[in-house]
């Protein structure tokens, strides 16, 4: 077994360890296996979200993108997310967290009662993240491909089996203790081979100067119309306030103080990580492979390149712990999507405990084994793939939560014609008319349809009552 090999079966054990030392605790409360019991402190949070956000998409698939599609456009989608993080702490967190249950579905189908938002909104989030979870699944068994050697199925296997069982057993709080681990580790490994590679290229400026001048096209948007760019910006901009891992993670916070700081530390660095990758890894990667067919290779390629092979073990631990860290966060939420919000919100009887515990892991199961068969043969660009299934989420739910929580005239009927409208033209444009119309592009025109359905509910639906508007009021207060 090579050294690469035993850093990462340490590594994976360690994760599977982890996930049953939780199982004990976790299995017995909704509270715990959902949201690790409310107490998440606020920087052990914040290294959680960000690990959460920086998904194998982010640190490999970032780079692949920036790569075929140069440094402006994926810095347009990086920026979305940038700013999605200061609303979703100025707008969603407090009133969210003082709400104090489990999903973003919880939220929306209180505020506007309907069958519609209770089956819609879930279904669409398990449609939404079986996609994203074939993103990185797809990072995983390339990463395990080019640096260890490994066949792409195996590797696949391998990585979803992990995922999985450290999930379906130890819920949430395992899935922080891990993320934690898996954060460190990702911020270790990019900043210093960042760090490493700018020691030799003599500065950020010359490495972009030199890597620019070999290929223009690194520093140009011509690769990428403007309607993708500001597509790919306005999703993540809608997203970060609304995806179901990130919403669940302001209810595992203390309080709804501590749930916004979480969100801006996490932005900080979530920045860095990008940052690097993108302004130092990528033209780096350029400059010594400038032909690649397979452009989410280019960081793989990079680390086989220029670093010993402990370093190449710790890059394999650091993309997979990327995986991970989003990955097992997206298992939990489709998990409390069909556990939760389907199965338990929709019985005619309480189920126990322990029936809960025996859905909740065969959920997981159900949907990494799906998405792993999905990612046996994906699709390019892992970036495009990830952000048009969370498009779709966006649409659909942004409109609804944001008005739900600060529109006094938002109502029932406009709350299902946003999510409707939103989400309906979203797929009908990205789905019918794909190739037709710029990718990632579908979201400026199902953002509109959303608050339009919202503004006609609101003006000709019945009003909401007014006891319900003083419970909504009372989320504000801290």
């Amino acid at each position: 077994m090579s050294t690469e090999e035993i850093f990462v079966a340490v590594y994976l054990a360690g994760c599977v360890v982890i996930g049953l030392l939780a199982a004990r605790k976790v299995l017995s409360s909704n509270d715990e296996y959902w949201v690790a019991g409310r107490r998440v402190g606020p920087v052990v949070n914040a290294v959680a979200i960000m690990a959460t956000l920086a998904s194998g998409g982010s640190i490999v698939g970032v780079m692949g993108l920036a790569y075929a599609r140069g440094i402006p456009a994926t810095l347009a989608l990086f920026a979305g997310a940038v700013v999605g993080f200061p609303i979703a702490a100025l707008l969603v967190a407090r009133p969210l967290r003082n709400f104090g249950q489990y999903t973003i579905t919880d939220f929306l189908a209180w505020r506007f009662p309907s069958r519609v938002i209770r089956l819609g909104v879930p279904v669409l989030i398990v449609v939404a993240f079986t996609v994203y979870v074939v993103a990185q699944l797809k990072a995983a068994g390339l990463t395990a491909q080019v640096l260890l050697g490994w066949d792409y199925e195996t590797a696949l296997w391998v990585s979803t089996l992990v995922f999985v069982a450290y999930v379906s057993v130890g819920g949430m709080l395992a899935i922080t203790w891990t993320d934690v681990v898996q954060g460190a580790l990702m911020m270790l490994l990019v900043l210093g081979a960042a760090a490493m590679l700018l020691a030799d290229a003599g500065g950020p400026l010359d490495l972009l100067d030199r890597a620019s001048t070999a290929a223009p096209a690194l520093g140009q948007a011509t690769e990428s119309p403007l309607a993708s760019q500001l597509g790919s910006f306005v999703i993540w901009a809608a997203a970060i306030p609304v995806i179901p891992h990130i919403v669940m993670r302001v209810y595992t916070a203390r309080d709804a103080r501590g749930a916004r700081l979480s969100l801006n530390l996490a932005m900080i660095a979530y920045s860095v990580i990008i940052l690097a990758a993108v302004l130092v890894i990528v033209p780096v990667g350029k400059l010594d492979f400038p032909g690649l067919a397979e452009a989410d290779s280019i960081f793989h390629r990079v680390i086989e390149a220029r670093f010993p092979p402990l370093l190449r073990g710790a890059a394999v631990a650091a993309v997979i712990a990327a995986v991970m860290s989003t990955t097992d966060a997206l298992l939990l939420a489709c998990s409390s999507a069909i556990a939760h919000d389907l199965i338990e919100r929709n019985t005619a009887k309480p189920l126990s405990q322990k029936a809960l515990g025996r859905i909740n892991v065969a959920v997981v199961w159900a949907v990494g084994l799906a998405a792993m068969l999905l990612a046996r043969h994906p699709p390019a660009l892992l970036t495009e793939l990830y952000s048009a299934a969370v498009g779709v989420l966006a649409a659909g739910l942004f409109v609804p939560l944001v008005a739900g929580l600060w529109w006094r005239r938002a109502n029932r009927a406009g709350g299902v014609a946003a999510f409707v409208l939103g989400a309906g033209t979203y797929l009908v444009l990205q789905l019918g008319l794909s190739g037709q119309i710029p990718p990632l592009s579908a979201i400026l025109f199902a953002l509109p349809a959303s608050a339009l359905g919202m503004a006609l509910g609101g003006r000709w639906g019945t009003a909401e009552r007014a006891e319900r508007l003083d419970e909504v009021a009372a989320l504000h207060r801290d």
